[in-house]
This record gives structure tokens, sequence and C-alpha cells, in this order.
């Protein structure tokens, strides 16, 4: 089993950087390029709904990332300690509706679903804990 891991506040929070390491980490462990996708469409949108919806407004708040890969199944996990916020809860959007009749918001949480082979959300000791097996 591999992994990596990345912690930092809401405040500074660093996609670019996150982003070129996963692409290292997944370059050294062979995934493929559909996989990286996944994992950063679930990053990005996942932790975006953290610092913009949870975080208060000094954004302090500890976002922890950890990606492993055991044989086939990747595993990423995000761990805060912003406002509680179930992601398996938030209601799916009307995508039968044009993009100007559609309420905002829901469409990356959609999509999040549609990439990962299960969600499971825990909210524990002051943490939400959110895992993806992509």
């Amino acid at each position: 089993m591999t992994s990596y891991r990345y912690k930092e506040t809401a405040g500074g929070f660093d996609f670019q950087a996150v982003n070129l390491e996963i692409e290292d980490f997944c370059e050294q462990n062979e995934i493929l390029p559909n996989k990286l996708f996944a994992i950063q469409l679930i990053l990005e949108e996942l932790v975006t709904n953290i610092i913009n919806h949870g975080s208060n407004s000094q954004k302090t708040e500890i976002i922890e990332i950890s990606l492993t890969v055991q044989d086939d199944l990747i595993t990423l996990a995000i761990r805060d300690n912003a406002r509680a916020f179930n992601p398996l809860e938030a209601a799916e959007p009307d995508t039968g509706q044009s993009l100007e009749e559609r309420d905002i918001g829901g469409l990356g949480l959609f999509l999040v679903r549609k990439k990962v082979k299960s969600l499971s959300y825990e909210y524990k000791d002051g943490f939400n804990n959110v895992i993806a097996e992509i």
C-alpha cells in the first residue's frame, strides 16, 4: 500500500500544489489518467465546499487529505473540523431542467457521486470524515 498525505488550514490550502503532488503520486503508482481526473474532481468539489461553506471567516479550520492505493482500490479520505456537513444528504440537482431554470448548487456533489465506487461520511470528535473509494 502506498499513500499521500497533505494537511493545511482552509485559508492556506493550495489546490495547485496538491494537484501537482497528486499527479506525481499517480504517475509513480501507475494510476490511469481517468482515475487521476476523478481524484482531482472529487478533491476540488469537496474541499471547495469545506472552504466556502464550512469555514469561519478566518479560515482556520484544518483540512487533511490522504490518498492510498492498494491493489486496484484508490481511497481518498478528507478530514476537516469545519461545520458538520454530510455530502450524502445533499439534494440531487434536477438535471432535467435547463441551466437557467435549475437552482444553483449541488452539481459538484452530483458529479462526485458519479465518479466513486462508494462514498461514506462520519462526523466524529468534531471532525467531518469523508471517504471516497475510486
